[in-house]
């Protein structure tokens, strides 16, 4: 009778314990990319790295005219933003032009240019299983 209990008890805690979060790769497609030198810099962002701090993946890619693919390897299944900025002159920044990006740029969930400071719930996309992620870059 112990062992009924002791398995019976070792069950519910297996039903119990929380589920491993599974590392998947996601693959991010982005369109319109113009061939103006410098490079592709790509980042997925969690709720406190977006715009801010060192997000937790980063890719980096030649920017050639019409579509780059990048991939971020072992990204825990949750909520993520894409951020790329085409840093034309290479000098790992954003340049900005006044209060106007001055380089191209893109999000994950904008179809447009920017119209105010982005923000986590706006741009987040949930990620689980194999992903992918499609953005257009914008140009000034």
């Amino acid at each position: 009778m112990k062992i009924m209990t002791l398995v019976g008890a070792l069950a519910l805690t297996a039903l119990a314990a929380p589920a491993v979060a599974q590392s998947v790769d996601v693959t991010v497609t982005l369109t319109g990319v113009e061939a103006r030198g410098g490079q592709i810099l790509a980042s997925l962002a969690g709720p406190n790295t977006f715009m801010r701090g060192q997000p937790e993946h980063g890719a980096r890619a030649e920017p050639v005219a019409g579509t780059v693919t990048l991939t971020f390897k072992d990204v825990p299944a949750g909520d993520w933003a894409l951020m790329v900025m085409h840093d034309e002159n290479a000098n790992d920044q954003f340049d900005m032009n006044g209060h106007m990006p001055a380089e191209g740029y893109a999000f994950s969930n904008l179809s447009g240019p920017l119209m105010g400071m982005p923000t986590f719930a706006a741009h987040k996309v949930a990620v689980s299983g194999e992903a992918a992620i499609a953005a257009r870059m914008i140009y000034p």
